[in-house]
C-alpha cells in the first residue's frame, strides 16, 4: 500500500501527553515532518491536551464520551477500559475515520490498518498487585478472574479488526502469544532526542536518581539508602510513597518535575536507579540513556532490550544482585566511554528514527 495523506491515530483517553499517549504525540509530530497530515480520535480530550495539539496542527476527534471517575488519569483509564471490555460503549457509534487508521489505544476497539499494543492491563496489575495498598490488592483479587477474560476478549477483537498488530517490545510480543494474538512486528515507543541530551559540561555525579511510581519496589530503594546511596527521586504520586522512603535522611524528594529540570537531573546523576515490577518497554531507561547516563535494572522486560550489560548500564538477575550492582557503582564509578555509549544507543529511538520505521509499515515494505 502507499502511504496516504491523513493518518488518523486512535488513542486512548487524550487527557496529558503522558503514559500510553506519548509514543502516539510523538509519532504524529514525526509523521508531520514528512508533510503528512495527522489526526487523532479519543473517547475524550482535556482543555489542555487540545491546546497543545492544536498548537502542533494536530486535528482531533472527540467522540465525547467521558468518564464520570476523574479523580486521576488512571482512574479514567480504568473506567475506559472496563467500559469498552465490558460492554463496548466506547466504539458503538464511532464515526469512521477519514485516512488510514492506527490503533493505538485499549479502549477503542475500532478496524484500523494497525493496532500497536502497548501491554494488556491485566499483565501489569499481576505483575504490581504486591505493591498495591491492601484495599485495592483485596479488590482486584477478586476481580481478576473477571477482568481477565474481559481482557483476552478484548485484545482480540481489536487484534481481528486490524491488518496488522505491532508490538511496542519483545517482552510484549510474546506475552500477546499468550493471549493467543500473533504481533507482526515490534516498533519501539519514540523519543524526542533533541530534548533528551546530555546537558551537563561537567556533571556533579554525585547522586543516583530514581522514579517513584506504580511500579517502583520501594522495598529496594530503602535497602539502597540504607547503604548510603544518595538518591533523588522525582514522581507526581507521592502520596503512594511509604513514609519509610519518603522520610529517609539519604533521599530527595523532588516530586513532579518539568522535562528541563528531569533532563538536568538524568545529565547530573551517577545513575539511574529502575527497580520497578513491570515494565512493558520503559521511557525512564531510555530518558536517561539519551541523556548519557547509565541505567540500573533488572534483565528482564523492556528495559532488557534497550539496556546493553555491562555497556550502557546493568543488568540484574534478582534484587540481591540488583543491590550489589548498586552498592558497587556507587562506591566505584565507570568509565569515562559510558555517557558516550549510552547517547549512541538511545539515538535508535529518536521519534524521526521511528516514524521512518512506521512509514515503512505502511508502505508496505516491512516484510
Amino acid at each position: 500500500m502507499h502511504v496516504p495523506e491523513r493518518i488518523v491515530l486512535i488513542c486512548d483517553p487524550l487527557l496529558s501527553e503522558y503514559g500510553p499517549l506519548r509514543p502516539a504525540i510523538l509519532l504524529a509530530e514525526g509523521l508531520m515532518e514528512k508533510g503528512l497530515r495527522v489526526a487523532m480520535m479519543s473517547t475524550t480530550v482535556s482543555d489542555k491536551l487540545q491546546a497543545k495539539l492544536d498548537l502542533m496542527g494536530i486535528e482531533t476527534v472527540n467522540l465525547g464520551k467521558k468518564p464520570l471517575l476523574k479523580k486521576n488519569e488512571s482512574i479514567a483509564w480504568l473506567e475506559e477500559w472496563a467500559r469498552e471490555a465490558a460492554f463496548g460503549l466506547n466504539s458503538h457509534g464511532a464515526p469512521r475515520p477519514d485516512g488510514v487508521t492506527l490503533n493505538f489505544s485499549n479502549t477503542l476497539n475500532l478496524s484500523a490498518y494497525a493496532w500497536y499494543a502497548q501491554g494488556p492491563p491485566t499483565t501489569t496489575l499481576d505483575n504490581m498487585r504486591n505493591q498495591l495498598s491492601i484495599p485495592y490488592r483485596t479488590a482486584y483479587l477478586l476481580l481478576s478472574p473477571l477482568f481477565k477474560v474481559f481482557d483476552v476478549s478484548l485484545t482480540r477483537k481489536i487484534a481481528d479488526g486490524c491488518t496488522r498488530v505491532v508490538a511496542n517490545s519483545e517482552y510484549l510480543r510474546s506475552i500477546y502469544g499468550g493471549f493467543g494474538v500473533r504481533a507482526d512486528h515490534v516498533i519501539y515507543p519514540p523519543l524526542n532526542c533533541d530534548q533528551f541530551k546530555p546537558a551537563a559540561a561537567s556533571p556533579s555525579r554525585d547522586f543516583a536518581l530514581t522514579y517513584f511510581g506504580k511500579e517502583t519496589i520501594f522495598g529496594l530503594v530503602k535497602q539502597a539508602l540504607d547503604a548510603g546511596v544518595k538518591i533523588k527521586a522525582f514522581g507526581s504520586k507521592l502520596a503512594m510513597v511509604p513514609r519509610w522512603v519518603r522520610q529517609h535522611p539519604n533521599l530527595d524528594c523532588l516530586g513532579r518535575v518539568d522535562d528541563a529540570e528531569l533532563v538536568s537531573l538524568y545529565s547530573n546523576a551517577l545513575f539511574t536507579f529502575y527497580p520497578f515490577t513491570d515494565e512493558p518497554f520503559g521511557y525512564i531507561p531510555v530518558e536517561s540513556l539519551a541523556c548519557g547516563t547509565p541505567v540500573m535494572t533488572f534483565n528482564k522486560h523492556g528495559p532488557r532490550e534497550t539496556v546493553s550489560d555491562g555497556r550502557t548500564g546493568w543488568l540484574a538477575d534478582d534484587d540481591t544482585d540488583l543491590l550489589r550492582l548498586t552498592i558497587r557503582v556507587w562506591k566505584s564509578g565507570y568509565s569515562g566511554d559510558v555517557t558516550k555509549q549510552c547517547r549512541e544507543s538511545a539515538t535508535r529511538f529518536d521519534f524521526r528514527t521511528i516514524a521512518k520505521e512506521w512509514l515503512a509499515l505502511l508502505d508496505g515494505t516491512c516484510g
